[in-house]
C-alpha cells in the first residue's frame, strides 16, 4: 500500500485522521497513511471533501432508499423474526490492481488445495495417514458426512464455489481468517452492495477504471454446466433454497436471475429411479446440477438430518448414482472446521508442493497438547471457536470474558479438547463509514469468492466488505448488523478487465417451442401474486369512489347522493367481507371504517392485508420477477405503513396505491415473456377481476332504486370499473344503451372489447389456459363466456333486476369453479414432510 506526499488538512478528512490518533490502538486505515492518502484513495477522497457531510448524508440516504426498493434483506422472517434491511455504506474500499493480483493468485491456490484437501478426506487419505491433518479434526467434525464418504467422482474438481475471509495483520498485508465452503453466501450481496454503490457515487464510479464483477456469474454459470456429468445437452440447473425464510433468499434469487436458473425448494424435486426430477404442473423434468444452499446435513431427510424439512428425499442415493451432481458437494463443510487452519501450510507442501501464498491467522487446535497449553496461557489474548459448522456454537473472545466465564471455558477445552481451538485475532484495518457526525473508523474485514471449471479458477474481484457497526463489536458478521462495503479493484491501465459472455460451451439447445411449465409450487405463487395484485388495485378502486361520496354527502344520507354512498360501503362491506357500521352513525365513523379497510394488516379483506399477501408471494418467486418490481412493491409498502393525512383524508393514499399497482400490470404486461409463468400471473389477475366485478354487479347494479339515486350508483360503480369514459362517449355519440344501469350491465359485462368487463376476462382466461398446458379447461371456459354472452342485458334489468342479481351470482360460481380446478390440476403439491421422531427409552419393558 502506496501513499501520496500530501496530508489532508481540515474538512472530512481531518477530522477523520484526528479519530483515528485517538484510537487506543494504531492499525492501517484503507484510507489514510501516516503521512497522506493511499494513491488509489486520492480520487475517493476528492470526491469526499467535495461532496462534505451533507452530500455523503444524502448519499447514505439514497443507498437505504435503493436497498428499500430493491427489496434487499438479510436474515430469517420466520415467526418471530423479521430479516433486516441490508445496510450499504456510499464509501467504497479501493484497492489497487498489484495488489489484488497477489491475493488473487493465493486465492487462486487455495481453491485448488481445499479441493484436493476434500477429495483426500473422502477418498485415499493420504493426510490423515502420512498425520498432516490429525484424524481427529476430520473425523471429528461434523462436516464430515460419511454417507458420502468413498463415492466416486469422474469430475476434475468437487469444490466448484469457495468463499475465505480475509483481514490485515498487522504489516497491512491480506491474512485468511476462516474458510466458507458448505455454502459460502455473499457474492450476491457483493454485486448487489456494488450497483447501489455506482447510483450513490456515480461520478467517482463512472471515472474510475475497474474490474467488473459481472463476468464472474457467468463464469458461475459455465461451471455449473460443466460440473453435470449425465451428458445431458444442455443440462438442467437448479438452486435448491430453503425457502423465502432462510438467511439469504434474496441473494439466492439475485444468483439464480443473474445466472439464469430457477429457484426451486425440496416439495419442488422428487429422485425417482436413482435420478432427480423437478416437478411441473405438466410433466417431471430431470435435474443435472443441483446448487445447494441448504446445509449438507438437511439435504436428505432419508439418509442424513431425518427431521429436515427443507431437503429432498433420496438425493444422496442420486449423488451415489452418478446421475446428479450437487455443488458444492455434501460434506464440502468439512472444509470450514477452524481446526483444519494450522495444518493446511503442511497440506499444502504435500499435495501442491508449495508454501501457501496467503498467509493465515495463527490458530491453534486444543487436541493437541501443546497448542492446548499454548492457548490456555494465553485465553486473554485469543479468539476460542468451537470446531463444527459455522452457526453450531458460539466464538467466545478471551479478553470480554469475566473469571468465572473464563474459568468455565477452561473447564470446557479441559473437557473436550478437540471441539476447541483457539485463534489469534488480526489486528484488521479501518475504512471510514458515513455516520451524523461525519466519518468514522471501523474495523474491516473482507469475504471473497471463487469458482473453479475444469483447470481454471476465477476469483470475484473485491468481493464483499464489511464493517462493524459500533467501534467496540469484536465480531463483524451480516447476521450481528455489519454493513455492507463494495470493494473497488482498479484495473490495469483503466481496463475493465475480461468480462466473459453468458452462456454455455455446449453447442446443442432445446428446441425454440420447447415449453416448460413451472412447479407447481411456483405457479401457485405466481396465480397469486396475479390475484393479490388485481384485488389491491380493484378494492383501492371502489374504496377511492366511495371516500368521494362519502366526503361529498356524508352528512346528508336521505339525498339521492347520500344514498349511493350507502349502497357502496355497503358494497365495499360485501366484497371484502368486513362489517360496515350502522347507517346511522354518521361520516366520521364511515370514514373511520374506510380507513380500516384500507390500512388493517390483520384483516383479511383489507388493502393492506391484500398488499402484504402479494409481497410475500412475490417474494417466494422472486427469481421470476421483473427487478423493477420491487422498486414498486416497497413504495406500495411504504404508502400502506403510512398514516393518512388530516381529516382521515385517504384520496392521495388510494391514488398512491393505484399508481403502484398500475407499475406493477405495466411490469407484468411489458417485461415478462408470454410463457407459462406468465399465464399463471395473468390467469390469477384475470379470475379475481372478474369474481370482483361479478360481485360488485351484483351489489350495486342488481338492486332497484329511485332513478335519481340509481343514475349515480351506476356512474359510482363504472367509476370503481375503471368505464366512466366509454360510457360517457356513448352518451354522447348514440352508441350504446341510453339508461346508464343498461350501459352499465352491458360494459361491465358483455362488452368484448372492454378490459374491465367480464366477458374480456374469460377470453383472456381460456387463452391463459392453453398457455399453460390446460386446452380442456380453456374449452370450458369459452363456453362459459358463450353462455354469458346470450344474456339479454335489457332484460335482465328490467323489473326487479332479478334476473341480473343471479346471472351475476351464478356466473361468479363458474369463476370460481374455474379457481378450483385450476388449483386441483396445476397447484397440486407434496404433503409438506413431517419427520418422524424415535423416542427410544433407556431399556425394554420386561
Amino acid at each position: 500500500m502506496t501513499s501520496a506526499a500530501t496530508e489532508p488538512e481540515g474538512g472530512l478528512l481531518g477530522a477523520y485522521r484526528a479519530r483515528l490518533r485517538a484510537r487506543s490502538e494504531a492499525v492501517v486505515d484503507e484510507v489514510l497513511t501516516e503521512g497522506g492518502v493511499h494513491d488509489q484513495d486520492n480520487g475517493l477522497v476528492a470526491t469526499l471533501e467535495s461532496l462534505g457531510l451533507g452530500g455523503l448524508r444524502t448519499a447514505q440516504a439514497e443507498a437505504r432508499r435503493f436497498v428499500r426498493d430493491d427489496g434487499i434483506r438479510f436474515g430469517t422472517s420466520a415467526p418471530g423474526r423479521l430479516p433486516r434491511r441490508w445496510d450499504v455504506d456510499p464509501v467504497p474500499v479501493v484497492l489497487t490492481a498489484q495488489e489484488w493480483a497477489g491475493v488473487d493468485r493465493g486465492l487462486e491456490q487455495r481453491a485448488h488445495l481445499l479441493d484436493l484437501v476434500l477429495r483426500d478426506a473422502y477418498g485415499a487419505r493420504r493426510l490423515l495417514r502420512s498425520g498432516t491433518i490429525p484424524p481427529e479434526v476430520v473425523f471429528g467434525h461434523p462436516g464430515f458426512v460419511h454417507q458420502v464418504d468413498g463415492l466416486p467422482d469422474a469430475r476434475q474438481s468437487r469444490l466448484v464455489l469457495t468463499g475465505t475471509d480475509l483481514g490485515r495483520d498487522a504489516s497491512g498485508g491480506w491474512a485468511v481468517m476462516a474458510d466458507r465452503s458448505e455454502t459460502p453466501a455473499g457474492a450476491g450481496y457483493a454485486m448487489a452492495s456494488r450497483r447501489i454503490t455506482s447510483r450513490v457515487m456515480a461520478g467517482l464510479h463512472r471515472d474510475t477504471g475497474l474490474l467488473r464483477l459481472r463476468g464472474f456469474f457467468d463464469t458461475m454459470t459455465r461451471a455449473l454446466q460443466q460440473a453435470a456429468v449425465t451428458g445431458s445437452e444442455p443440462p438442467r440447473i437448479v438452486l435448491l433454497s430453503g425457502g423465502s425464510r432462510s438467511d439469504t433468499a434474496f441473494e439466492q434469487a439475485f444468483i439464480a436471475t443473474l445466472c439464469g436458473f430457477p429457484v426451486v425448494e425440496a416439495e419442488d424435486l422428487v429422485v425417482r429411479e436413482g435420478r432427480v426430477w423437478i416437478a411441473t404442473s405438466e410433466r417431471p423434468e430431470p435435474v443435472d446440477v443441483v446448487l445447494r444452499h441448504v446445509d449438507a446435513l438437511s439435504a436428505d431427510p432419508l439418509e442424513l438430518r431425518a427431521s429436515s424439512e427443507v431437503g429432498v428425499p433420496g438425493l444422496v442415493e442420486a449423488v451415489r448414482r452418478g446421475t446428479v451432481t450437487v455443488v458444492n458437494p455434501v460434506g464440502a463443510g468439512l472444509l470450514d472446521n477452524p481446526a483444519l487452519l494450522p495444518f493446511l501450510p503442511g497440506a499444502a507442501r504435500e499435495l501442491l508442493g508449495e508454501d501457501l501464498l496467503l498467509p493465515q491467522a495463527p490458530t491453534w487446535w486444543c487436541g493437541d497438547p501443546a497448542s492446548r497449553s499454548h492457548v490456555l496461557a494465553h485465553l486473554d489474548d485469543l479468539v476460542l471457536k468451537p470446531v463444527g459448522m459455522p452457526g453450531r456454537g458460539r466464538s467466545r473472545f478471551g479478553w470480554r470474558l469475566d473469571a468465572a466465564s473464563r474459568e468455565d471455558l477452561r473447564r470446557e477445552i479441559a473437557d473436550r479438547p478437540w471441539a476447541w481451538c483457539g485463534q489469534q485475532p488480526l489486528p484488521l484495518s479501518t475504512a471510514p463509514i458515513v455516520t451524523p457526525t461525519g466519518l468514522e473508523p471501523r474495523r474491516f474485514v473482507l469475504r471473497t469468492f471463487a469458482v473453479t471449471t475444469p483447470g481454471t479458477t476465477t476469483v470475484l474481484p473485491g468481493g464483499l466488505g464489511r464493517v462493524a457497526p459500533r467501534e467496540e463489536d469484536p465480531h463483524i458478521a451480516s447476521a450481528n448488523g455489519a454493513l455492507a462495503k463494495d470493494v473497488w479493484v482498479l484495473s490495469e491501465a483503466g481496463s475493465p478487465g475480461p468480462v466473459p459472455t453468458a452462456g454455455s460451451d455446449l453447442a446443442t439447445r432445446r428446441p425454440r417451442g420447447h415449453r416448460t411449465t413451472p412447479a407447481p409450487r411456483v405457479a401457485e405463487n405466481l396465480y397469486w401474486v396475479g390475484r393479490y395484485a388485481e384485488r389491491v388495485e380493484s378494492t383501492a378502486r371502489i374504496l377511492r369512489v366511495t371516500a368521494d361520496l362519502v366526503e361529498d354527502h356524508g352528512n346528508h344520507p336521505a339525498t339521492p347522493g347520500g344514498q349511493a354512498m350507502t349502497v357502496l360501503v355497503r358494497a365495499v362491506a360485501a366484497l371484502t367481507r368486513i362489517e360496515p357500521p350502522d347507517d346511522d352513525e354518521g361520516a366520521t365513523t364511515t370514514r373511520q371504517y374506510l380507513q380500516d379497510v384500507v390500512m388493517d394488516l390483520g384483516t383479511e379483506g383489507t388493502v393492506a392485508y391484500a398488499a402484504n399477501r402479494l409481497i410475500q408471494a412475490a417474494q417466494q418467486v422472486r427469481d421470476q420477477m421483473s427487478g423493477d418490481a420491487w422498486m414498486v412493491l416497497s413504495r406500495l409498502e411504504r404508502t400502506l405503513g403510512e398514516a393518512p393525512g388530516e381529516e382521515l383524508q385517504l384520496q392521495p393514499q388510494l391514488t398512491h396505491v393505484l399508481e403502484s399497482m398500475l407499475a406493477v400490470a405495466g411490469i407484468i404486461v411489458e417485461s415478462m415473456v408470454r410463457d407459462a409463468a406468465w399465464g399463471f400471473i395473468d390467469l390469477g389477475t384475470r379470475l379475481e377481476r372478474a369474481v370482483h366485478t361479478l360481485s360488485l354487479v351484483r351489489h350495486t347494479l342488481a338492486v332497484p332504486r329511485a332513478p335519481v339515486a340509481d343514475g349515480q350508483v351506476t356512474e359510482a360503480v363504472l367509476m370503481a370499473g375503471e368505464s366512466i369514459l366509454t360510457h360517457r362517449r356513448r352518451l354522447v355519440t348514440g352508441e350504446g344503451y341510453p339508461l346508464p344501469v343498461l350501459s352499465a350491465a352491458d360494459l361491465l359485462l358483455l362488452d368484448e372489447g372492454n378490459p374491465r368487463s367480464v366477458a374480456f376476462q374469460l377470453d383472456r382466461l381460456a387463452r391463459d389456459l392453453g398457455l399453460v398446458g390446460d386446452e380442456r379447461l380453456a374449452d370450458e371456459t369459452r363456453e362459459i363466456r358463450r353462455r354469458l354472452l346470450t344474456l339479454d342485458v335489457e332484460a335482465a334489468c328490467s323489473g326487479d333486476r332479478s334476473t341480473l342479481a343471479e346471472t351475476a351470482v351464478a356466473f361468479r360460481g363458474e369463476v370460481r369453479r374455474l379457481d378450483v380446478v385450476i388449483a386441483r390440476r396445476h397447484f397440486s403439491r407434496r404433503a409438506p414432510l413431517r419427520p418422524v421422531e424415535a423416542n427410544w427409552a433407556p431399556g425394554w419393558p420386561s
